[in-house]
C-alpha cells in the first residue's frame, strides 16, 4: 500500500491525486444526501439558479462563437443543461484521468512532468473531454418537448447579469426565464450606444447576433 500511495502523493501527481480525492469526496455525500431524500445537486442548483435541463434547444448557439470568455466556456461545457454539482464530479474525474495519463506516458518517455506543466496540458484535455461527456448527460435528463423554445423566443425577455459588466466587448452572461418557466444561461453583450450593465442588473433582451444575445438596461416597470 505504502509502495502506491507515494507516488500518487509526489509533486509530479499531486494535483491529480487530489482533483480525484475531492471528487470521491463528492460522490459520497451526494450519494449520503440521496439516501437521506434530498440531493445535495438539486440544492446546490437551486441556491446558484441553475435548473438542469433549462437550456431547452439554446446550446447550439454557444457552438457557433468560440469567443474565449467565462461566459463562453461554462456555456460550452453546458452549465446549466446537467446539474452543476455533476458537472464539477465530471470535470474532477476528467481532470485526475487526464493528468494520470499524461504523467504516466511522460514518465514512459523520459521522466513525469513539473506539475505546473502537467495542469495546463491535462485542462486543456478536459474541457473537450467534459463537453461530450456533459452533452451525453444532457440528453438523458428528462424534458417535456412542450417546453422546448427556440433561440429567438428569448428576444423581449427581461434577465439578470449574472457575469458582468456587459459591454461591447467580450460577451458576458445572464439569466433569463422563458414563458414556461425555465431558466436559460445566455451569452450576451450591450446594444451599441448602452451604458456598461454589472452583475446583477436587470437587463431587458432586444436583439441576438448570431450565439450572442443583445441587451439594454430594463426599465423599472418592468
Amino acid at each position: 500500500m505504502t509502495s502506491l500511495v507515494g507516488p500518487l502523493a509526489g509533486p509530479a501527481l499531486f494535483p491529480f491525486t487530489l482533483a480525484a480525492v475531492v471528487m470521491a469526496g463528492l460522490v459520497a455525500v451526494e450519494a449520503l444526501s440521496l439516501l437521506l431524500g434530498q440531493s445535495l445537486s438539486g440544492l446546490v442548483d437551486g441556491a446558484l439558479g441553475h435548473e438542469a435541463g433549462g437550456g431547452g434547444d439554446l446550446t447550439s448557439a454557444a457552438d457557433a462563437d468560440v469567443a474565449f470568455s467565462p461566459a463562453a466556456v461554462m456555456s460550452w461545457v453546458n452549465l446549466g443543461r446537467v446539474p452543476f454539482l455533476i458537472l464539477l464530479i465530471l470535470a474532477l474525474a476528467v481532470f485526475a484521468l487526464a493528468g494520470f495519463v499524461v504523467q504516466g506516458l511522460a514518465a514512459a518517455v523520459i521522466a513525469p512532468l513539473p506539475a505546473l506543466l502537467a495542469i495546463p496540458v491535462a485542462g486543456a484535455a478536459t474541457l473537450p473531454a467534459l463537453r461530450v461527456s456533459t452533452k451525453a448527460i444532457a440528453r438523458l435528463i428528462p424534458r417535456d418537448e412542450s417546453y422546448v423554445v427556440s433561440a429567438d423566443d428569448l428576444i423581449g425577455a427581461t434577465a439578470e447579469v449574472t457575469l458582468g459588466p456587459l459591454d461591447q466587448g467580450l460577451p458576458g452572461q445572464v439569466r433569463a426565464l422563458d414563458r414556461h418557466g425555465n431558466t436559460h444561461f445566455l451569452r450576451t453583450r450591450a446594444a451599441p450606444g448602452a451604458p456598461a450593465m454589472e452583475a446583477g442588473a436587470r437587463v431587458l433582451i432586444v436583439d441576438r447576433a448570431d450565439a450572442v444575445y443583445v441587451a439594454v438596461p430594463a426599465a423599472p416597470d418592468l
